[in-house]
C-alpha cells in the first residue's frame, strides 16, 4: 500500500502545476499516448489522461484472481517492445516489485467502508530512461464477502526527463531517512 501510495503521491506532486484544470479524460487511446499503455480486450470503464507531463490509463476487466493472464499478457507486450522489468521499486530503492514478491494483500483503514485490498504493483524501463508502473488491484468491503474476479489495472507512462526527477527525489528521501536513523 505505501508503495502505490508514495508513487501516486509523487506523481500527483509533480503535477501539481497542472493540477488547476481538470484533466480530460478519453476512453479511447489518443493517437499521441504511448504504446506502453495497455488496454486489453474485454476493458470497462476505460479512462486515458494527462497529468503533469505522466500519461496514465485506467480500467476495470473481469478476471478472476491472481489475474497471471492478464499480468503476463501486458509483460509480454511490454518485452516485445524492449521494455525491461525492474526488480525494484523506482521510487523505493531496494525495495522488492512485485516482479519479485508476487501479489500483496492488506487492509486499507482510510476507506470508508474500510477495505480489503489484494495488489501487484510493478515498475519497467526502456533504453530511454521511460518508465511504466502498473499496479493490479483487487478490493473489497471489509467483512463482506470477497470480491476476486473485478480486477482494477492502473498503469502510468512517466517520460525520461520527469522518471529522472523522481528518481533522483527517491534517492535523496532514501538518504535523508537513512541519516536520520544514524
Amino acid at each position: 500500500m505505501k508503495r502505490l501510495l508514495l508513487t501516486f503521491f509523487v506523481l500527483l506532486y509533480m503535477a501539481a502545476p497542472c493540477l488547476a484544470d481538470k484533466p480530460t479524460i478519453y476512453e479511447r487511446k489518443p493517437a499521441d499516448y504511448p504504446d506502453a499503455l495497455i488496454s486489453l480486450p474485454g476493458a470497462r470503464n476505460v479512462r486515458y489522461y494527462q497529468l503533469g507531463g505522466t500519461f496514465h490509463l485506467e480500467y476495470e476487466i473481469v478476471c478472476k484472481y491472481p489475474a497471471m493472464e492478464v499480468i503476463k499478457t501486458i509483460s509480454d507486450k511490454l518485452a516485445g517492445n524492449a521494455w525491461k522489468p525492474l526488480r525494484d521499486d523506482w521510487l523505493n530503492p531496494g525495495l522488492p516489485s512485485s516482479h519479485v514478491t508476487g501479489w500483496t494483500h492488506f487492509g486499507d483503514i482510510s476507506a470508508k467502508p474500510e477495505r480489503e485490498v489484494h495488489q501487484w504493483l510493478a515498475d519497467w524501463e526502456n533504453e530511454k530512461g521511460e518508465l511504466v508502473v502498473y499496479g493490479f488491484v483487487y478490493q473489497y468491503e471489509r467483512g463482506k464477502a470477497k470480491d476476486l474476479d473485478y480486477l482494477e489495472v492502473i498503469a502510468i507512462f512517466v517520460p525520461t526527463k520527469i522518471a529522472q526527477q523522481e528518481r533522483e527525489w527517491a534517492l535523496e528521501e532514501a538518504k535523508h531517512k537513512k541519516d536520520l536513523n544514524k
